[in-house]
Parts: C-alpha cells; structure tokens; sequence
C-alpha cells in the first residue's frame, strides 16, 4: 500500500517540480522586464509586481509540500539525534500529526478566505483575489498527502525496528 501512495506521490512531485521550474522562469522573465522598464525607460506598471508576487506565494506553499516530503523544513534536530530509532520515529509521528492538524485548520480557514477574497479584483492583473489566496489550500492539501507518507513510513520503520530486536535476542 505505502509503495502504491509513494509512487503516486512521485509523480505529484515531478509535476510540482515542473510547475516551480515554470513558474520560477516566469518570474524571473517577469522582474528583468521590470527592471528593465523602471530604470531604462523610467516606466512602470503594476501588473508584473503582482504577478511575480502571486508566482512566489504559490512557489514557496509549493515546495513547502516538497520540503515536508523529503523532512527537510526547519527544524531543530540536535535532540531528536540523540534518541533512540524508535522514540526517533514516534516523536516523528507525533509531531507530523500535530502538523496536520494545523493544516487542517489552515485549510479550512483558506477555503473562507478564499470565498470572501473572490469579489475583490487585484489591481495590477485584473483578476479575483481567490486565485492567488487558493495557494494555501493547494498547500495544506499537498502538504497533509506528503506528512501522511512520512507517518506511513516511520509506522513502518517501527515495525522493522521490532522485527529487528526480537532477531537479536
């Protein structure tokens, strides 16, 4: 089963890598243009600051899921290298469970703030608001699918880990 949901989160995490390899050139393309503009021509206009902004809020909830996937967001792990594998794994389940269920609100809260958002028109682009507030439920979503395979995978490091002690005895 967890090789089944691993392999499906493969594929989702080609496809976020190549919507960040997208999106990351556009923004680029996006704030030379700007640049280009503002101190050549001593013109501006208000819609490629916009855009590269909404571009990096998606990009960073994006690889935030990514970044859960591979367990490499910030954290202090001088402590947690000093416990045992098996209090290692269960301290990892437990503090993946209190992520996500503080994702879970985050989703929920999103959601409102989206269909309050979605009247409001961006000044720059023209567009409603609920697209780029949409990023923290893509987000939430993305990164409760990756800390599930995490707490699968540390379930199941536990369950090696007792095979394990009882070979050696």
């Amino acid at each position: 089963m967890i090789k089944a949901y691993s392999k499906f989160l493969d594929k989702l995490e080609t496809a976020e890598k190549i919507f960040l390899g997208i999106t990351v050139g556009i923004m680029i393309i996006v704030m030379v243009y700007q640049v280009v503009l503002r101190y050549c021509f001593s013109s501006a206009n208000s819609w490629s600051e916009e855009l590269a902004r909404y571009l990096f809020i998606y990009d960073v909830m994006i690889a935030a899921a990514i970044a859960t996937r591979k367990n490499s967001h910030l954290q202090v792990d001088f402590l947690i290298n000093l416990l045992k594998p098996k209090v290692k794994c269960l301290f990892t389940i437990a503090a993946t469970l209190a992520g996500i269920v503080f994702l879970g609100f985050l989703f929920n809260y999103s959601l409102t703030l989206c269909k309050t958002a979605a009247n409001n028109i961006s000044a720059g682009l023209q567009i409603s608001m609920s697209i780029p507030y949409a990023c923290m439920p893509i987000g939430a979503v993305l990164m409760a699918l990756t800390s599930l395979e995490v707490i699968l995978k540390n379930i199941l490091q536990i369950s090696n880990l007792g095979k394990e002690e009882v070979k050696e005895v």
